[in-house]
């Protein structure tokens, strides 16, 4: 038993050696370009080569250097007819024609045949176009093409502070710079105590949070097309699966905090508690302030509250009768394995989507329905609101009304899919026969980050140096022990979750009650000797997490000691961006401790991991959320799973291969 547990554990670092290559000389220029191209990005560039390089390339004359280059001739086009968007506007990817002007920009940059024309050509676009739509297509384009595995970018907090922390620190930060004194200045969360929602603002407020979250719709945007290369597999389904799970997460931390849950919004309800951003854009303009119990509005020339009541009417029509509308004009059945994912394209919306002309994009208008609430007519000129970018949304615990909403339409459907039988959840030959975890107990640190690279540079050379500093979050590293017994050798995979004990009123819930509200903490595969097998799994190897990134300073003195070849810069090949921050694993809990429920599922690994998937492969980390970049999702069964259907009762759910057991999150002020 001793031997097998030193191998797991040896496995785990095995895997991630065999993910991580030493960086070639190609590798460090590339990734020496993509901090050069967003260094200072709302500033001109520092090297005046690269400036005049980006001035002076005309993309017309080097069409050829372009797998299509119909976006380059539109986007060039746009530019000299002066109908791009100027640098002194607000870029929000849900205005319609800013998302077309993006999309040239990503195509343009996505079809670059070689290295050196993706450079020439964002160069171009830094000192032509708008800087927040640049940085927007430049992201994206360097997550999904084909050269650029393993580049790791900026932090978004550092890239564009204005999007992540509040007024006042970003006044504080500009009177430093213009006495050109280095500075930390403190970041506080927003509202006051007479505001119960600001109990768990440092969940929705959390950089690491926003991040993840402006990520994932990088990962998989809205607007991708069918027809580009990188194709995203069951996208629909991780759409529910990744904000079913941010919300659960907030219902989680809201009872933590003597909160009921969430309640979902509605059309015709007012929205109960107003929300303050406390935030500004780069340009002066102040994000909208929405008062307590505004009511829903028709936004002018976009939507109105009829159209959002007909988006729904149809959804509800389609899983109750079990088939949708397709553009043909048949009626398909929603099929048990697939239908979640065709109601995640058909909800959220985009060319993926069976109808779009249909259905339309509940979700992605109900974004602009919230965003404008406040100037449904647009009589004042009012900006974007905080849920019109996605770096921003989760700021507003209206954010989390809406998605509760959008996640009783997929719990709708979910529970008209017959319940999991015994014989399907059971493995013959698998039990678990205990499982044991360390302590947990979480807490909050200061966190310190800079500020310097979202501020135009003086160009003196010697600007100052100014930080941010601001509460997070953490919890004290952890590990579980888990029993095992298996009959044969084989491959398990291990699902493991949490769910409350109790709900807001203090009564003990079971899991026929709480099934929708577990969150999953992990899910790996791991090899399993005939008899009992003893696994130890530490917290911070969660694939529902990645760690805290480099800043950008870090990276810049990684890559230029490497160059130098005093050092050797290791590149993940399956790095990822998207993905919850480690220390967010757990939910707070209590001062004085909190009961939850710990559930473990060992399933088989062989029957159930994808078909290209490697067992000791870890892809980055944060595979359960965020998938694999172009490859199949590492899971066959339903994302959530057994958590995911109607639980009749426990005596015909609990099998040999699960394990529940009870466990307490203890809370202390500080670390």
């Amino acid at each position: 038993m001793k031997f097998l547990l030193v191998l797991l554990v040896a496995g785990f670092a095995a895997a991630i050696h065999r993910e991580v290559i030493d960086a070639d000389k190609g590798f460090l220029k590339r990734q020496k370009d993509v901090l050069t191209l967003l260094n200072h990005v709302f500033s001109h560039f520092q090297d005046a080569a690269h400036q005049e390089d980006g001035r002076t390339y005309e993309p017309l004359n080097h069409l050829t250097s372009y797998q299509d280059p119909t976006p380059v001739k539109k986007l060039v086009r746009m530019y000299k007819m002066g109908d791009c968007l100027k640098q002194s506007e607000i870029f929000c990817l849900f205005t319609d024609h800013h998302r077309h002007e993006m999309i040239l920009l990503f195509e343009a940059l996505y079809y670059a045949k070689d290295w050196g024309t993706f450079m020439k050509m964002a160069r171009w676009a830094r000192v032509h176009l708008n800087g927040a739509l640049f940085v927007y297509s430049v992201k994206v384009a360097l997550l999904h093409r084909q050269d650029t595995y393993g580049i790791r970018l900026t932090p978004a907090y550092e890239l564009n502070p204005h999007m992540f922390v509040t007024n006042d620190a970003i006044t504080k930060a500009y009177s430093a710079k213009m006495r050109n004194k280095d500075a930390v200045v403190r970041v506080e969360f927003t509202g006051t105590i007479h505001n119960p929602e600001q109990h768990v603002a440092y969940y929705g407020e959390d950089i690491g949070m926003n991040s993840h979250h402006s990520h994932w719709h990088m990962d998989f945007p809205f607007w991708w097309k069918k027809d580009y290369p990188t194709q995203m597999d069951r996208k629909g389904e991780l759409f529910w699966y990744a904000h079913h799970q941010l919300t659960t997460r907030f219902d989680l931390e809201r009872l933590s905090n003597n909160l009921d849950v969430v309640k979902p919004l509605a059309w015709d309800k007012p929205i109960e508690h107003g929300f303050s951003p406390e935030t500004v854009y780069r340009t002066g303009d102040e994000f909208p302030v929405r008062p307590d119990d505004m009511m829903f509005h028709d936004i002018h020339g976009i939507v109105s509250v009829t159209d959002m009541k007909a988006m729904e009417y149809r959804i509800l029509h389609t899983i109750d009768a079990n088939l949708y509308v397709a553009e043909n004009g048949t009626f398909p059945k929603l099929e048990v394995d697939t239908g979640i994912n065709t109601l995640g394209e058909i909800i959220e919306a985009s060319e993926h989507s069976v109808n779009p002309g249909f259905y339309k994009s509940i979700h992605t208008l109900s974004h602009v329905m919230l965003g404008k609430i406040t100037d449904p007519e647009h009589k004042y000129g009012m900006p974007p609101g905080v849920m019109e970018h996605f770096e921003t949304s989760t700021r507003d615990p209206a954010f989390f009304r809406l998605h509760k909403y959008i996640d009783n339409l997929f719990r709708t459907y979910k529970e008209h899919l017959p319940p999991y039988t015994k014989e399907g959840l059971a493995v013959d030959g698998l039990k678990v026969n205990d499982v044991e975890v360390t302590e947990l107990k979480t807490f909050f640190e200061d966190f310190e980050f800079d500020l310097t690279q979202g501020m135009e540079l003086t160009g003196t050379g010697d600007d100052a140096h100014i930080k941010a500093v601001m509460a997070r979050i953490n919890h004290k590293p952890f590990h579980y022990t888990i029993k095992v017994n298996s009959d044969v050798k084989r491959t398990g995979m291990v699902r493991i979750f949490l769910a409350p004990k109790y709900d807001w009123y203090g009564e003990e819930i079971d899991i026929t009650h709480n099934a929708w509200q577990t969150v999953g903490l992990d899910k790996f595969l791991v090899p399993l000797d005939p008899g009992e097998n003893v696994i130890v799994r530490k917290s911070d190897e969660s694939t529902v997490t990645i760690p805290d990134p480099p800043s950008y300073a870090q990276l810049v003195k990684e890559v230029e000691d490497a160059l130098s070849g005093t050092s050797v810069l290791k590149v993940h090949k399956f790095h990822r961006h998207c993905g919850i921050p480690d220390r967010m694993l757990l939910p707070k809990g209590k001062v004085g401790g909190m009961e939850f429920m710990l559930l473990v599922v060992v399933t088989d690994g062989g029957a159930d991991k994808g078909v290209t998937i490697h067992d000791d492969h870890i892809y980055g980390g944060s595979t359960s959320l965020c998938g694999i970049r172009g490859e199949k999702y590492p899971d066959k069964r339903a994302l959530g799973f057994p958590f995911d259907r109607y639980i009749h009762s426990v005596e015909d759910f609990v099998t040999p291969n699960m394990f529940c057991k009870d466990v307490v999150i203890t809370h202390v002020p500080h670390a």
